[in-house]
């Protein structure tokens, strides 16, 4: 999977909803965003979540939109950049991530599952009631072993301020989707406020059980 850790957009000038970690706070967008980072970083995805639109041209790669989740960009080296310049067919947007998405393989056991939180109850005669309220959401469980190193480490040390407090994730899994039914999601992980890893081997490599639960 690859996943980014470390959202610079958090650190720029960019609109408040664009930073916000719930989707449904939208920023209207005129077709065009222009986002001035704090400083010069390494580029190479930018994560979007719930908007209208179908294409958006981020300093000149094309992403087409097919849900909400992390798009990686097609070159072999992360982009330098001060400023994101972005023009898209959308008129809103509710969240633009963008930073350095890192590469954790993941075990061949996939566990993906939908859920929803709805609590329908039975009558006494035996009826159904369907639940009120609720949601539906997919969730994945997925496990590195020993694939997490010094560079991905030092993503999730930069980003854990906002980790620690329940910022979703932007999650690309197209080299899962052999074996998902999604290839892309924005989600929590279950115990990201305590990120723990496992070591067991002589060099800088750590093993993690991912427990990833969609958010909107």
């Amino acid at each position: 999977m690859r996943i980014l850790f470390c959202d610079r957009i958090q650190n720029s000038d960019a609109p408040d909803g664009v930073k916000s970690p719930a989707l449904s706070d939208t920023t209207i967008v005129n077709n065009t965003v222009t986002i001035n980072l704090d400083d010069t970083r390494k580029i190479n995805c930018i994560g979007i979540g719930n908007t209208d639109g179908s294409v958006f041209a981020v300093n000149g790669q094309i992403i087409n939109f097919a849900g909400n989740g992390l798009y990686l960009f097609s070159l072999p080296e992360p982009l330098n950049l001060s400023r994101l310049e972005i023009e898209t067919d959308a008129t809103y947007v509710g969240r633009i991530s963008a930073g350095l998405a890192v590469n954790i393989p993941t075990s061949v056991r996939k566990e993906p599952s939908f859920n929803s939180t709805a609590e329908p109850r039975t009558t006494l005669s035996g009826q159904v009631v369907a639940g009120r309220g609720g949601h539906i959401f997919r969730a994945v469980s997925l496990d590195s072993r020993y694939k997490i190193d010094e560079t991905i480490m030092n993503e999730i040390k930069q980003g854990f301020r906002y980790i620690s407090a329940g910022y979703p994730f932007f999650i690309n899994l197209e080299d899962e989707a052999y074996k998902l039914p999604f290839d892309r999601l924005y989600a929590i992980d279950r115990n990201q406020r305590n990120l723990s890893f496992e070591s067991g081997v002589a060099r800088f490599l750590y093993s993690r059980r991912w427990e990833f639960e969609e958010r909107f």
